[in-house]
């Protein structure tokens, strides 16, 4: 079952785009682009079918549009549907998150999906992809009863 399905039935519709926005696309980033453009790069965003990059030179961006019916097709083979239709991108000195052989340290309280989130995610076979869909599920659903106190 591709990624899509499973945050359909598991989420609420205004949680889904936001959650492709940040860490799934992210996972997925550099087999789309290649080890040394996701250095110099990382995804920021995702509005409408437009995904938006960071860059930390304009000569990178050109690079992505350039490459972008590629990255867009590889993103979207990855994530199960047609969620990115476009690339832009912004210029920042430094990245947020770069991609480097070290994986950042975890907060010690992520807050827990519930069952339905981990009953769907049960069908990603890759361990490290599960575990970002229900990190990624996890922190929204808390946002968004934080915001409802």
């Amino acid at each position: 079952m591709a990624i899509k399905e499973l945050l359909r039935l598991a989420l609420p519709a205004d949680a889904r785009e936001r959650i492709y926005s940040v860490e799934l696309i992210h996972h997925a980033w550099p087999r789309a682009v290649g080890a040394e453009l996701a250095k110099r790069s990382e995804p920021e965003a995702l509005r409408g079918g437009v995904l938006t990059v960071r860059v930390t030179d304009a000569t990178w961006g050109k690079m992505i549009y350039k490459l972008q019916d590629r990255i867009v097709d590889k993103l979207n083979q990855e994530l199960g549907g047609r969620l990115i239709r476009r690339i832009n991108f912004t210029k920042r000195s430094q990245l947020q998150h770069p991609f480097e052989d070290t994986v950042p340290e975890t907060p010690a309280a992520e807050p827990t999906p519930p069952e339905a989130v981990v009953s769907a995610a049960s069908a990603i076979e890759e361990p490290e992809l599960r575990a970002l869909v229900l990190r990624s599920a996890a922190r929204y659903l808390d946002a968004q009863s934080q915001r409802r106190k």
